[in-house]
């Protein structure tokens, strides 16, 4: 923590120790006592969460709203204690108000976090558990009590709300041992136990010699308010929204303990009720309606939960069927790494931030097992390139796609819900790039065929390049015009003497930023045994050409055609009457 930050601790439990010291010296400035530390552990919680700012605030929200409740319910409490009178059902109307609000935290720091794994067992155990609880309070624990000044529908009450607290003690119990090191969590589940403990003291005290102020549990509400209020100061806080860094082994979706189980334990509660109705009075309504809301908002949540993930698979299979509509007809790589990051945008949830590369040249970097299966590795085990470029994010999901790789760097929840659609989108674009490799391969055999046939009926040289400027294909003629045998990926430019590569530089860039009718020149061009050769040049751009794709350079030796005009000129000239006298006179004149 920063020192801003120890110094705002140290406030705040400076602030708590002073309220509680006059809870328990002062006690008949019990309510004054109770307002200030509800106030101060729920201002806590609301400056936590704008120091801290963590992704989802809604659970530390709902977390200041119990607390708020919970103080208004402490607060009238010492009011009517005051003035001697029986509390009023305001109280616990408060009181009751304040599990919801809980309920809303523990579900929102548990929804879509991969912090706690697991929820719908988590659920379908609370679920269960509750029911349990009531039939060891109907059919054991009720019968057997004998509280003094305390009916059973008060005894009930006050064990809907030990049940209650048992939930929150449970839920709490399962986030710390999933983030054992987070102070954050660790508070929550001692304030959850503070709750615990003072609401059993308090029915212990109820049923004996009433409540007294500054007893055990004063202390442990005290617990509960400190804990909870410390726990959102923080910065752990933050992180039990957010995924974890490291790698995880629980990756596979957990379906719980089935819908029976969750649907037994919800029909169980008002199976009791109609029990006691038919055989008499009721007697633990409070009891059979705690544990039916419970368990009817944990069956609502599964059911929500079971829609939402149906709803993203339907998308998901939308998208891949899309996906692989799109790769069947893309031609080239480069529309197939479109095609990728296109559907991928669309797998992962809206608005969520996410780099996604697919890269062929730096395989390498990978050692091979890497790419043996897609896969979630941490940014860090990654090579220091990939660290700078995907450094804002902790976790990335590479799939090998073929010849190139797949890299998509997001918050590890949203690569894990994402996992299994990605890897079969990598298979259907490895297949696109294999068509489209073969493909190439059958057209560039095809075009081959067709060079050598139409070279072999010309005694013209022919030379194709490839985009690159390489040497795709020369026909055999160029070992007789120019005295050389082209070595294999050769360019223009390195088959000439470099005497001529002025030249031949000079025509080429011409020719590339030219049209399809071709350019012409003349070169004079330099053989290994020392003689010229004087080539006509012609170049045609057929790189769209399904059967050629490249630049055609065709050259026609002229040497002797010219040597044969030049002399024919020769001839003429010495022939023209007249000719000879001129000449004499040029060179009297000079």
């Amino acid at each position: 923590m920063g020192r801003r930050q120890v110094l705002i601790a140290a406030a705040y439990g400076a602030l708590m120790a002073v309220l509680a010291c006059t809870l328990f010296i002062a006690p008949g400035l019990d309510s004054v006592a109770w307002a200030g530390i509800g106030l101060c552990g729920a201002g806590a919680v609301l400056l936590g969460v704008r120091r801290n700012r963590p992704r989802r605030p809604g659970p530390w929200w709902a977390l200041a709203a119990a607390l708020a409740a919970m103080t208004a319910g402490d607060s009238l409490f010492g009011l009517a204690a005051d003035t001697a009178a029986d509390p009023p059902p305001l109280v616990d109307l408060c009181y009751l108000a304040m599990f919801p609000f809980v309920a809303a935290a523990l579900i929102g720091l548990t929804r879509a976090s991969s912090t706690l794994a697991g929820r719908a067992g988590l659920l379908d155990l609370l679920a269960l558990a509750s029911a349990a609880l009531l039939a060891g309070w109907v059919f054991i624990v009720g019968p057997r009590l004998s509280a003094d000044g305390m009916t059973g529908t008060e005894w009930s009450i006050q064990a809907a709300y030990t049940l209650g607290d048992v939930v929150v003690l449970v839920v709490t119990v399962r986030l710390t041992r999933a983030a054992p090191r987070n102070p954050s969590a660790i508070l929550l589940t001692a304030g959850a136990a503070g709750m615990l403990i003072g609401d059993v003291a308090y029915g212990l005290a109820q049923s004996r010699d009433g409540l007294a102020p500054g007893g055990p549990a004063d202390a442990a509400y005290l617990v509960l308010y400190a804990c909870w209020g410390a726990a959102a100061l923080l910065p752990s806080m933050a992180r039990l929204t957010a995924p974890p860094t490291a790698p995880t082994t629980a990756d596979t979706p957990d379906r719980g303990l089935g819908m029976p189980w969750l649907l037994g334990a919800v029909a169980f509660a008002p199976l009791v009720l109609l029990a006691q109705a038919l055989t008499g009075t009721v007697q633990d309504g409070p009891m059979i309606a705690a544990v039916a809301g419970i368990t009817l908002a944990l069956l609502v949540t599964r059911l929500n939960d079971a829609v939402r993930h149906h709803a993203e698979g339907l998308r998901r299979e939308r998208t891949l069927r899309h996906a692989g509509t799109v790769l069947v007809s893309v031609t080239d790589a480069g529309a197939v790494a479109v095609a990728v990051r296109t559907a991928v945008r669309e797998l992962l949830p809206a608005d969520t931030p996410h780099i996604i590369v697919v890269d062929s040249s730096l395989t390498d970097l990978l050692p091979l097992n890497e790419l043996s299966a897609p896969r979630i590795v941490p940014v860090g085990a990654t090579p220091p390139l990939w660290q700078e470029r995907l450094g804002e994010f902790g976790d990335v999901l590479i799939c090998p796609l073929d010849a190139a790789v797949l890299y998509i760097a997001a918050e590890r929840r949203d690569l894990r819900t994402v996992q299994d659609a990605v890897t079969v989108l990598a298979g259907q674009a490895a297949l696109a790039l294999a068509r489209i490799a073969l493909t190439e391969a059958a057209s560039r055999r095809d075009s081959d065929d067709y060079l050598r046939a139409v070279a072999e009926h010309t005694n013209d040289v022919v030379i194709v390049l490839d985009d690159d400027e390489r040497i795709r294909y020369t026909s055999p003629s160029v070992t007789e015009l120019l005295g050389i045998r082209p070595t294999p990926f050769a360019t223009l430019r390195e088959i000439v003497a470099p005497d001529d590569r002025q030249q031949v530089d000079a025509t080429l860039g011409v020719a590339l930023v030219g049209g399809r009718d071709g350019t012409r020149d003349t070169w004079s061009l330099r053989r290994p045994d020392g003689t010229r050769v004087l080539v006509e040049v012609r170049f045609r751009d057929l790189r769209d050409d399904r059967l050629v794709r490249g630049l055609v350079i065709t050259m026609r030796d002229v040497t002797e055609q010219r040597r044969h005009e030049l002399e024919v000129l020769r001839r003429h000239w010495e022939a023209t009457p007249g000719a000879a006298n001129r000449d004499n006179s040029s060179r009297k004149y000079q």
